[in-house]
């Protein structure tokens, strides 16, 4: 018990966003249960993302409170789960304040780009934009600061972001316009956002290793 005590306020000093992020959704996790469940009318009356809700009835709210949504037990462990490892690696090499930009500018991007593009009357619900952001920036360091990581980790990386691809396009009822708007985001978002010298550095904080950290059953689902 004392180690895993340990382990959560080593997360809250290390990277703060990541683990205040992981709480957020644990809370909106637990309201679901409360107040009715994953089933779709009170997904909808949560704050899931309506594309026709939002164009027509001004609830801009939705492109917000969709990110921090998800549609059972599975998809929200999977999720944090990733959000955990690849926001962990992703907040000690740009420092939190770059990653809490990064989290929004991809998952808020992703939800507006499937208000527009997205069939009109389709609930889409889950944090998979912000992190298919995440990828995305990883990715770019993999090519722009590659010396960030092990040569171990810059192929488990890439590895990891081709899985996932595959998966967006294979398995059914995942966003796919969610997916590739949140990783086109994250890519640019990291161009303006990733610093010449990485955080970890100046923080004096423990190098990040995404071959350890990421794990390929870590998939973000939306």
């Amino acid at each position: 018990m004392n180690g895993f005590l340990d382990s959560l306020k080593r997360a809250f000093r290390i990277t703060p966003v990541t683990a205040d992020l992981i709480v957020i959704n644990a809370i909106m996790f637990v309201v679901t249960l409360l107040t009715g469940g994953f089933e779709t009318d009170n997904l909808v009356r949560l704050g899931g993302l309506v594309p026709a809700f939002v164009t027509e009835n001004g609830e801009w709210y939705r492109v917000l409170t969709a990110m921090f949504m998800h549609g059972g037990v599975l998809h929200f462990a999977m999720n944090m789960i990733a959000l955990y490892y690849l926001g962990s690696a992703m907040e000690r090499s740009i420092g939190p304040v770059r990653f809490l930009g990064l989290y929004l500018a991809a998952g808020l991007g992703a939800d507006l780009t499937i208000v527009f593009l997205g069939a009109a009357n389709e609930l889409t619900i889950g944090a998979s934009g912000a992190l298919y952001g995440i990828m995305a920036a990883l990715f770019y360091i993999t090519f722009s600061h590659r010396n960030w990581f092990t040569p171990a980790s810059v192929g488990s990386i890439r590895k990891m972001i081709a899985i996932n691809f595959a998966i967006t396009f294979l398995i059914p009822n995942i966003s796919i316009v969610g997916h590739l708007a949140g990783f086109a985001i994250g890519f640019f978002a990291a161009v303006a956002l990733v610093p010449k010298i990485p955080y970890f550095t100046r923080r004096h904080l423990p190098k990040p290793q995404p071959d350890e950290d990421a794990d390929d059953d870590g998939t973000p689902q939306a």
